[in-house]
């Protein structure tokens, strides 16, 4: 299985400032969708990295 070196290097970057992430997340006057939206684009990075994957055909 291969992996995407830009999703790879996202992944390594979300690992590296998750205690941010965590704490943007958490803060107290956001709203309750905010960690929604933050799988929503995760969910869609990965899934727009698969399409292209899957499109150059193996």
């Amino acid at each position: 299985m291969y992996i995407n070196r830009v999703l790879l290097l996202v992944l390594v970057l979300l690992y590296v400032f998750s205690p941010v992430l965590n704490s943007w997340v958490a803060a107290a006057p956001s709203g309750w969708y905010r960690p929604q939206l933050v799988w929503l684009g995760i969910i869609t990075i990965v899934a727009v990295a698969m399409y292209r994957d899957s499109r150059h055909g193996n």
